[in-house]
């Protein structure tokens, strides 16, 4: 278990009591900035597209250390490494917050909308917190808030843009409704993709038959930042399999060494994706990419718990499963 400590304190007397409204709000806004980091952080390893899944997000609900007095501390248990790598991150992202300098540019839609997530979690933090100080850290040392970039950080916040370059991972199609635009589709969600100049009309039905693909153009989202248009395509790529380089299920995540390798596809009669691993006898096909990901790793999570974890001896193809899982884990000294 890995403590986190967060003090609140009244700005003008450290000895005096904190209402519990105060530190009760400064947990919630904690808990949201977590709540954002996290989402970030499985989109990432995934790749998921779509809303979030209710259970993975419980994945980062704060629990409560009431042994430290008038302190308020977040414990990690076990070997919840997704948890403590965010709680990292969200310390990261105090500090850079008490910090004049600016961050790079986000990269792509999903890293712009978050910073714009972000950027309000620690306005938040900081109204709740006036005439108070919020003190935190992993050690005995702590840090305080501080939020230094104020002016940055607002203009993240109140940033409207509706298009940001990126890419997403689908299927082409025809809209059935329409016969002259196309759309792309990951079974979750189906939206319009148009194409930049230099895309032949005559390649986008070759793209229509290749399977999945990844999209690259200007993503556009609605008021509630989800995709709803993919303009300006400016190229389709093939990709013959996707590296996780940590599985996450609902109840626990397993960093790896050497990544787990999926083959993707897509059975456009039955209208399933599909990913598979032949060494480790892995396939599963489900009507989103999404939900097909999820599958992956919760067997991914059976096939570590019965034969990486065991201690039965096994023989043939169990064994070479078992030492197949166990050199994709870092070595652990004795």
């Amino acid at each position: 278990m890995q403590p986190f400590n967060f003090k609140v304190v009244r700005s003008d007397d450290k000895d005096s009591q904190v209402p519990v409204s105060v530190a009760g709000q400064t947990m919630v806004d904690v808990q949201q900035l977590l709540t954002d980091i996290g989402a970030l952080m499985i989109r990432r390893e995934l790749r998921l597209q779509n809303d979030m899944p209710d259970d993975l997000m419980r994945r980062f609900c704060l629990s409560m250390d009431l042994s430290k007095g008038r302190d308020v501390g977040a414990v990690t248990e076990g070997e919840d490494t997704l948890m403590l790598d965010a709680l990292n991150q969200l310390f990261r992202e105090l500090d850079l917050a008490n910090m004049p300098e600016a961050r790079d540019a986000p990269s792509n839609h999903l890293e712009a909308l978050s910073r714009r997530k972000v950027s309000k979690d620690l306005l938040a933090l900081s109204e709740h917190l006036e005439g108070y100080d919020l003190f935190y850290g992993s050690g005995p040392d702590l840090r305080k808030f501080r939020l230094n970039r104020r002016d940055k950080i607002e203009g993240e916040a109140e940033d409207r843009s509706r298009s940001f370059p990126g890419a997403l991972i689908g299927i082409i199609s025809q809209d059935p409704v329409k016969k002259h635009r196309w759309v792309i589709s990951n079974g979750g969600s189906k939206v319009p993709i148009s194409f930049a100049g230099n895309i032949a009309p005559s390649d986008v039905p070759l793209f229509a038959k290749s399977g999945p693909l990844i999209a690259s153009g200007m993503v556009m989202v609605d008021d509630d930042g989800r995709v709803s248009e993919l303009r300006s395509v400016i190229g389709c790529y093939s990709f013959p399999n996707v590296k996780f380089h940590r599985v996450i299920s609902a109840e626990r995540d397993i960093p790896l060494l050497n990544p787990l390798e999926a083959t993707p596809g897509y059975d456009q009669h039955k209208g399933l994706w599909t990913l598979s691993n032949d060494d480790l006898g892995i396939s599963v096909s489900k009507p989103s990419w999404d939900a097909c990901v999820m599958s992956f790793h919760e067997y991914f999570v059976f096939l570590w718990e019965t034969y990486a974890e065991s201690d039965d001896e096994f023989e043939g193809e169990e064994q070479e499963i078992r030492e197949l899982l166990l050199s994709m884990i870092p070595v652990t000294a004795e």
